[in-house]
């Protein structure tokens, strides 16, 4: 399933976590009157923070949306992952729910969604040159290709105690096939701010009865390994 959208055009660590304070705390607000969600995850409002995110970080006034799941689908296969998931063990399989493509697709970034269980202290690669944060109940590291983003979700029912085991991954991955040499701080700033809202599109879903990202977000860097 597939949309199109057009509109028009209308560094430090501390310049970082203040700039991405501004564009989370901005986004959050609306947060109190959210959008009726669809039967998938991938619409973005006109306007939103979202949309805006999505079209800085690709570079293109316009773009494709691409639907991999519907909320139904996304929300069953995290459930019955989650019942699988061996504690101590790896994690699953991910799940791709969105993918969002510039229009014309040229050399401009696409962004890809992918979301996964992860057992509580499973470590993984983070993305090249990328940066630890911290963002309410979250944690992640964010960098030119990619945005990790973890955070606990208390399920419910008799999903609540594999959950106090487990942890939610949304990746965000940013691929191009020209790579970028002109990426600033700023273009990382989007694509963390961007993966922190669809990551609370997820745990709406999903139902997470601890709110995890509910809050208007505060992020903060941490110091790197």
């Amino acid at each position: 399933m597939r949309t199109s959208s057009r509109r028009d055009d209308g560094t430090t660590v501390k310049r970082w976590s203040a700039a991405l304070v501004c564009v989370l705390a901005l986004s959050g607000c609306s947060s109190e009157h959210p959008e009726p969600r669809a039967d998938h995850l991938c619409t973005v409002a006109d306007p939103s923070a979202e949309r805006d995110l999505l079209r800085q970080i690709m570079r293109s006034e316009g773009f494709e949306t691409q639907i991999n799941k519907t909320t139904r689908s996304l929300t069953a296969r995290l459930e019955e992952d989650l019942r699988s998931l061996p504690s101590g063990g790896d994690e699953t399989d991910s799940v791709g729910f969105c993918t969002y493509i510039p229009e014309p697709a040229t050399d401009h970034l696409r962004v890809r969604m992918d979301v996964r269980w992860q057992p509580q202290g499973f470590k993984k690669r983070p993305p090249q040159d990328a940066v630890p944060f911290v963002a309410n109940e979250a944690v992640g590291e964010t960098g030119d290709t990619g945005t990790l983003l973890r955070v606990r979700c208390e399920m419910p029912g008799e999903l609540k105690e594999p959950s106090d085991k487990a942890v939610l991954s949304v990746e965000a991955g940013y691929g191009v096939s020209v790579p970028h040499t002109d990426m600033v701080q700023a273009d990382r700033d989007r694509q963390t701010s961007l993966a922190y809202l669809m990551t609370r599109r997820v745990t709406e879903a999903l139902g997470c009865e601890n709110k995890p990202l509910a809050k208007p977000p505060v992020v903060k860097p941490l110091p790197g390994p």
